[in-house]
């Protein structure tokens, strides 16, 4: 009897052993061998890097006078090259970029019209006089042209707000845009309180040429405002001379689109993006330069070196660069 008892207690503590170690063991399912093809391989991407490479190590040599100097691929922010770019400076007229984008995030209509008030004209600008009536759509056109503050005066005060609010307005939407060393005092780039570093203001035109209307403009080479109280239009020049081809250069029109600006405080400033024939594009950013015509010239040579000294990952030759 106490021999079948022990025998029973055996069986019943063996069988719940296996048990137990069916539950914590699973058996493993049958071992496959496993291959990248063409398909497979799809899901995982490339570690290399897709923005533009040099082909070889040369600086650039070309003359520069400016203060401050940046150039970004438009794709990737990558920078292709750089001096002083977290350098601040003050902006003077590529404010006006900044005015425009805050311009259209309000309830504007652009076909009423206004009249020019003595208090809107600035001395500086003189394609406005006062009591001329235009059309909000043409002072558009003649502030980021013709680069008018008095224009911009204009716009700002028929957007309900005074300079102060609209003020605040562009500096909530630079934080916005996460363009943290832009700071602005007023709407027009008058005031030197109105700064930012070149890796700012390469961003702020990028995120303005996103606009269709404020890259039209830009675009525009010669503009004819008319007063609707007046018979005679005015013809206007864009203040880039890379638009203009005052300054020589190999870009078509549509393959331009910058801003300029100038006070004493900031000397000759240029933001631009230029597309070459491949359809690649940069922002070079010129600050400080020593004379109107330089700053063209500095932003065209540095755009030239550039698109000759880098290649883009849709380029022959671009997978045999050291990465």
């Amino acid at each position: 009897m106490f021999i079948g008892l022990f025998l029973l207690f055996i069986f019943s503590v063996t069988i719940e052993n296996k048990k137990t170690e069916q539950n914590f063991f699973p058996k493993a399912a049958e071992r496959k061998e496993y291959f990248l093809t063409a398909s497979t391989s799809e899901k995982f991407p490339d570690s290399r890097p897709v923005w533009p490479l040099k082909k070889e190590e040369n600086n650039f040599s070309g003359t520069s006078t400016a203060a401050a100097l940046l150039a970004i691929d438009v794709q990737t922010d990558r920078v292709l090259f750089e001096k002083k770019s977290e350098e601040l400076r003050p902006l003077a007229s590529i404010t006006k970029l900044m005015t425009a984008m805050t311009l259209l995030d309000l309830p504007i209509d652009w076909n009423t019209s206004t009249i020019i008030i003595e208090e809107d004209c600035d001395s500086s600008s003189h394609q406005l006089k006062a009591g001329d009536n235009l059309k909000l759509s043409d002072l558009w056109n003649v502030a980021l042209v013709g680069s008018s503050n008095s224009a911009i005066k204009t716009l700002v005060r028929n957007s309900g707000f005074s300079e102060e609010n609209f003020a605040a307005l562009m500096n909530k939407k630079a934080k916005e845009l996460k363009l943290a060393s832009l700071s602005f005092s007023e709407p027009t780039g008058l005031s030197s309180k109105n700064i930012g570093n070149a890796k700012d203001i390469a961003g702020l035109l990028k995120e303005s040429l996103k606009s269709e209307k404020i890259l039209k403009s830009l675009q525009i080479g010669e503009y004819f405002t008319k007063p609707l109280n007046n018979e005679k239009p005015r013809k206007i020049y864009s203040t880039n001379w890379l638009l203009t081809d005052w300054i020589p250069n190999q870009y078509a029109a549509n393959c331009i689109a910058g801003k300029t600006g100038f006070i004493n405080d900031s000397g000759y400033n240029f933001v631009v993006r230029l597309t070459d024939e491949k359809k690649h594009q940069i922002i070079v950013v010129v600050l400080g330069a020593a004379s109107n015509e330089a700053r063209f010239l500095e932003a065209r040579d540095l755009g030239n070196w550039i698109f000759h000294q880098y290649v883009w990952p849709d380029e022959i030759g671009y997978n045999e660069l050291d990465k």
